[in-house]
């Protein structure tokens, strides 16, 4: 329990923006602090997961600048690094225009990292004779190296985005159990984490809702449904996605490095509770058991991959909604089961404006399996890749995702470049 605790507060963080543009604002920042001055040019060497996530992301503070470079030059020039995923909070209009005129004057070359972690970034900066560097790898804010002029200020242990079969285990009933037992008296640091999601990610969803962002999935779903409890508990995940997607400086609390999966498994379940008048309390331990499966699930699966973790996110929501409505361990676990293998098949081509249509049909896939097992219906056992079992089906579905996955993931990255091609280190 005291484990799931603190996974939980490692986890459920504040974001400003989609967490990969702004991982490489941290890097720039981070290497910024060490030069001590304005850099004459600025090498990035980023994997290319990292690339395909960052590269159609407008980046929040920045006026509607997007993509990679973007990013790079905000944190370089008004950055602070100290803020992490909300290192881009001090950006004035001075700095951004000095970011701009970087950008447009050619100083910034962008490489494609071959061989390194799927979470890699790598900002160099030049001032005259000297060169800061900083890494970042494995988890959005850890920097595994920082350098200055060669000399080695932080030398770290890597912590790999993607993890081996035998390194986790998860254990729906195990999860379920810590999130009943929820003590709100007890447990304040993680009641307050959980209470800091629901304002934040509530916030950022009514903002895409009120106003026009990237390609409003949220306000068509209500639009076409606009007294339907189903449909307002998509839309609202959505058009946190979409205001997100388009540069909306609004934080989140993410969820497994990701603030669409953050909305995801949170929001369905804070809009549910509104609607049905559900207590603070017990909304709290729902939150926790979905937020909990999203992270075990995707800690098998790895932080990126050509697998969509809005889809496992989603599933992980449809457990809490089912939790919230009284239904059982065998119930609850079928929902996931069946969640995972109707929408598994959805894959990353980068974060952008379709995120929020996807975070739509993932959980349209977990409100259908709510809808039938409330029914007593399911899919039959031992098909496809169902085992039986749910932590075993989970994990054949994670493996596929991080083993079975990585040509599909090379092969979309490719096709992305082949448009905008970066150069290779």
């Amino acid at each position: 329990m005291k484990d799931y605790a603190r996974i939980l507060q490692e986890e459920l963080v504040p974001a400003m923006g989609c967490t990969e543009p702004i991982a490489i604002a941290l890097c720039a920042a981070k290497a910024r602090a060490m030069l001590g001055q304005d850099p004459e040019r600025m090498e990035l060497h980023c994997s290319g997961n990292i690339i395909k996530n960052a590269r159609s992301v407008t980046v929040p503070g920045t006026k509607g600048l997007c993509g990679i470079d973007a990013a790079a030059a905000a944190g370089c020039f008004g950055g602070d690094a100290d803020l992490l995923l909300e290192v881009l909070n001090p950006l004035t209009d001075a700095s951004l225009a000095k970011a701009k005129q970087f950008v447009e004057e050619r100083k910034l070359q962008i490489f494609h990292a071959k061989n390194v972690d799927s979470l890699y970034i790598k900002a160099r900066l030049f001032a005259g004779n000297q060169v800061a560097e900083a890494v970042i790898e494995g988890e959005h804010t850890h920097f595994s190296q920082l350098t200055l002029n060669g000399e080695h200020l932080l030398l770290a242990q890597h912590k790999p985005a993607e993890n081996k079969e035998t390194e986790e285990e998860i254990d729906v009933a195990d999860i379920l159990r810590f999130a009943e037992a929820l003590d709100c008296d007890r447990q304040i640091v993680l009641c307050d984490l959980i209470d800091r999601q629901i304002r934040l990610n509530l916030a950022i969803a009514q903002e895409g809702l009120d106003h026009s962002y990237g390609a409003m999935v949220g306000r068509t779903l209500l639009d076409c449904a606009p007294d339907a409890l189903r449909e307002r508990i998509r839309a609202y995940a959505a058009a946190g996605s979409d205001a997100r997607m388009a540069g909306c400086a609004m934080p989140v609390v993410i969820n497994s490095g990701s603030g669409n999966q953050g909305i995801t498994a949170s929001l369905p379940l804070i809009i549910y509770a509104q609607e049905k008048g559900i207590d603070q309390e017990t909304l709290r331990r729902g939150l926790v058991l979905s937020n909990l499966l999203a992270i075990m699930i995707k800690r098998l699966i790895g932080r990126l991959s050509a697998f969509c973790g809005v889809v496992s996110a989603a599933a992980a929501a449809g457990a809490g909604l089912a939790w919230l409505q009284g239904l059982n361990e065998e119930q609850i676990s079928k929902i996931i089961s069946i969640s995972l293998l109707t929408a598994g098949g959805i894959f990353c081509d980068g974060a952008k404006a379709s995120c929020a249509s996807k975070i739509a049909v993932s959980l349209d896939s977990a409100l259908l399996a709510l809808d039938m097992v409330k029914k007593g219906r399911s899919l039959p056992v031992f098909q496809g890749l169902d085992a039986g079992d749910i932590n075993v089906t989970i994990r054949h579905i994670a493996r596929i995702a991080r083993e079975g996955m990585m040509e599909p993931d090379n092969m979309i990255l490719q096709t992305m470049l082949a448009t905008t091609p970066h150069q290779d280190a």
